[in-house]
């Protein structure tokens, strides 16, 4: 959450936001004759105000015992200020995700893990693993021995596990996403965001199966620095635990079916991620093993990505990203409030991947890398707003990311290197800069 002083540092330092409307509606500006209504979740979505990477609720939803919030305050009784504080470590939770991974009958508590059967395996469970009490200069060999693990089990409290108990609880047969969360994320956004995640992603495919992992990162920002410089040093933080992700991937059999799903600077850990699964170097020399093997079905979906347009190209920061996925979905919004103003963070800065895309130079510097990316401009249904709720909170953009989460084809939105694509029942986006260009033969 970002307090209202670091609002008006941006409003007054960067003068971007300035006559920007009040109202969002998840729905293309021209809504078809027959289409899927608002749920309760986006309705509430609406009456929310913007953040860069998620939003207070305001009014009833803010102070109200809801179950989400009752439960939150459990898992921080249970387990001190923060998550970490059970492993001695001073930081606290920050991102949100829900596993399709195992379910357990029986009542766990935060104090004594349970071992799940397999045949108890669920479709109400999901896994958070944070990353926050990791240091990244020295990465373990076994990742899982310093990740804080938590599991959500049905409808009992989430409960703190472990990673062991989370890699023997995933399923070869089925597919696993790993979200990951964008800055300004604490526990307790984590906590009261995943059910909706998870809600968003199953909506998308019912009867499909899916196992869900969110990955949280130390993202809770650093007051009382001005927001340029708190977003380059987020960013830089996100991309170095990118090493913990990129190993817990590793770590999965070869014929696992992976979607990495990042939103904001998530998407930067993403591609971090996957540019070390690719053989690359990070930035502050962060590297894997070499001869690290991977799964050789992973495909990913970037929301928003606060990265550089170019930074996927030859001789850039993450030009081994693309080695590695089958397929990418680039969910990009172009009128993007948040990221207008992220060439801010440098005197001369590049413009943002997530909401300009790639650029016709990007695309000819790519060669056939760049078929693998697909674009959807979902400015229609998110208007300028950036918080990942605008994204998971619309029916339409959880069919568009069907293909690569599930690896299913058939029934979801079109997916050609040619075109963008936009979810079924949509008229298509074909503004200037929407057509990703490929090179020619």
């Amino acid at each position: 959450m970002i307090p209202p002083l670091r609002e008006l540092c941006v409003a007054l330092a960067l003068a971007l936001c300035a006559g920007m409307g009040s109202v969002r509606t998840c729905s293309a500006k021209e809504p078809p004759a027959a289409g899927p209504r608002l749920t309760p979740e986006v309705i509430e979505a609406e009456q929310r105000e913007w953040k860069p990477t998620t939003r207070p609720r305001s009014g009833p939803n803010r102070s109200a015992k809801t179950a989400s919030s009752v439960r939150a305050q459990k898992i921080s009784n249970e387990t001190g200020s923060d998550p970490e504080s059970a492993r001695g470590v001073s930081s606290t939770e920050s991102n949100v995700a829900e596993t399709v991974i195992s379910g357990a009958g029986a009542s766990v508590s935060a104090g004594s893990p349970q071992v799940v059967a397999t045949s108890d395996l669920g479709d109400k469970d999901y896994w958070i693993v944070s990353s926050r009490g990791c240091d990244p200069a020295k990465p373990p060999a076994d990742v899982t021995s310093c990740l804080a693990v938590f599991h959500k089990v049905g409808d009992q409290e989430l409960a703190r596990s472990s990673g062991d108990m989370l890699m023997a609880s995933l399923r070869p047969g089925r597919p696993v996403c790993f979200v990951v969360h964008g800055s300004y994320n604490r526990w307790s956004d984590v906590v009261s965001e995943s059910r909706k995640i998870h809600r968003w992603l199953k909506n998308a495919a019912p009867g499909s199966p899916l196992q869900v992992v969110f990955f949280s990162w130390p993202a809770d920002g650093n007051m009382p620095y001005l927001l340029p410089v708190d977003i380059s040093i987020l960013g830089r933080r996100g991309a170095a635990h990118g090493i913990f992700l990129a190993k817990l991937i590793s770590q999965l059999p070869a014929d696992q079916q992976v979607c990495v799903l990042g939103h904001s600077h998530g998407s930067r850990v993403a591609l971090a991620a996957l540019h070390l699964l690719g053989g690359g170097r990070l930035e502050d020399g962060g590297v894997l093993p070499q001869g690290t093997a991977y799964p050789t079905h992973v495909r990913a979906v970037l929301i928003a990505a606060a990265v550089d347009h170019n930074w996927m190209n030859p001789g850039q920061r993450y030009d081994r990203s693309l080695y590695v996925p089958e397929k990418v979905l680039l969910m990009r919004n172009s009128r993007d409030g948040w990221l207008t103003m992220y060439p801010g963070r440098k005197v001369v800065g590049e413009r943002a991947l997530g909401k300009e895309g790639l650029g016709k130079d990007d695309r000819m510097a790519l060669g056939p890398l760049g078929q693998k990316v697909a674009e959807l401009n979902a400015a229609q249904f998110t208007s300028w707003h950036h918080s990942f709720e605008d994204f998971h909170g619309c029916t339409e953009l959880g069919q568009a990311v069907v293909p690569y989460v599930y690896f299913l084809e058939e029934g979801a939105a079109p997916v050609s290197p040619t075109t963008s694509i936009t979810p079924a029942g949509r008229k298509a986006d074909y503004s200037p800069g929407n057509v990703p260009i490929l090179p020619k033969e």
